[in-house]
């Protein structure tokens, strides 16, 4: 009886939040450690204000704000506050565009190339002397082929980032034609692509409080907690290091759009890995990865980067907008691991290579990895 009464009064003076979720032994130690080290990067980086969130399973097991949205710390940083979330925007491109392949309204083997301003787009970006035209060097001295707009390319070239050169053959990320899916589907079901995420993503796994866009009516409180950007400036400038950047494109398309909070992006990732979005073998589809020429895996899949990590599978994207927002959306799907990080300064973005996947460049990335997916783990 009186060990009984102990493990009562025990349990009683644990935060309540530990308390409920029910953590696994040794989370508690993990996810200090995370914190402390996310502490330390964000001053570091001058993230003004960050949010991140762990979730195991089926269950967020820590998720937290530091710092503020505003300059005048007047409004304080929460697992709830919301950011613009990027590239992120193209996992849930990915999953949407699947499953309407999947019940017969799109086909990705449909040709791409018959939308209707195609062909000016494309004539601009092979001229325009961008790397997303091909045929610059990049920094670390590899030259993509250039794009060719001669040739046909299909949906699934594009959901591939399969497009430079002969169109299905080699990798290189290209948010600016992703970001033309969203038109492409449009002509062909003349319903705007905002709708199709809401039916085939947010609505169908129940996500609360995620806005496709900031038009969407059914957003929530993703509109109204958003985060307002900042800039690095040097000292002189502000002694902070800080000051407001003008809001990026808040508008919905393929490659960018939606506004969410950690929060809401891990009840993403766990609907994910629980079959509500796609089902088992529609999933594996969007994370498995081209076989290139060479015979090994390609660094992105369908709307995911795409690696391995100590041998484990890891599948992840990043959002940035340039002197704005930067943010991180990762997976080991084997262990039903979610990392989830978002800022209002681009802070957290580590400058990934645009054809090889390194999401262990990023300091946060590894320091969870190490902490929760590695061997033993």
């Amino acid at each position: 009886m009186i060990r009984a009464l102990s493990l009562l009064a025990a349990a009683l003076i644990l935060p309540a939040t530990a308390w409920a979720q029910e953590r696994p032994v040794g989370d508690a130690a993990r996810i200090e450690a995370f914190r402390e080290f996310a502490a330390a990067y964000r001053k570091e980086h001058r993230v003004l204000s960050f949010s991140w969130a762990i979730a195991r399973g089926d269950r967020i097991i820590a998720a937290e704000g530091i710092g503020w949205q505003d300059h005048d710390a007047e409004e304080k940083t929460t697992a709830d506050t919301t950011y613009l979330v990027a590239s992120i925007t193209k996992t849930f491109s990915a999953a949407t565009l699947i499953a309407m392949d999947a019940d017969g309204i799109i086909d990705l083997d449909d040709d791409f190339t018959k939308l209707s301003d195609w062909k000016g787009r494309c004539d601009w970006l092979s001229s325009s002397g961008i790397v997303f035209g091909g045929g610059v060097k990049l920094d670390d001295g590899y030259v993509p082929p250039k794009i060719d707009c001669s040739a046909k390319l299909t949906l699934r070239n594009v959901v591939q980032m399969r497009v430079l050169g002969t169109p299905g053959t080699n990798f290189l990320y290209n948010p600016i034609v992703y970001g033309r899916l969203a038109n492409w589907v449009e002509e062909q079901t003349g319903k705007p692509f905002d709708y199709w995420v809401r039916r085939y993503v947010i609505d169908k796994a129940g996500l609360k409080d995620v806005a496709a866009g900031w038009r969407d009516t059914k957003g929530g409180l993703a509109l109204v907690n958003l985060a307002p950007p900042f800039k690095h400036v040097p000292p002189e400038v502000d002694e902070d290091q800080l000051e407001p950047s003008p809001l990026p494109n808040p508008e919905m398309n393929a490659s960018s759009g939606i506004i969410a909070s950690v929060r809401g992006l891990a009840a993403y990732s766990i609907a994910l890995d629980q079959g509500r979005i796609l089902p088992p073998g529609l999933l594996r589809t969007m994370w498995t990865p081209a076989i290139d020429a060479d015979g090994r895996e390609a660094s992105y899949a369908y709307g995911w980067w795409t690696q391995r990590w100590r041998g484990q599978r890891v599948v992840w994207h990043g959002g940035w907008w340039p002197d704005a927002y930067a943010g991180l959306l990762l997976k080991v799907p084997d262990k039903k691991l979610t990392l989830v990080l978002q800022g209002n300064t681009d802070g957290l973005n580590w400058g990934n290579r645009l054809y090889v996947a390194e999401v262990e460049k990023s300091p946060l990335a590894l320091k969870f990895l190490e902490l929760f997916a590695a061997e033993g783990q």
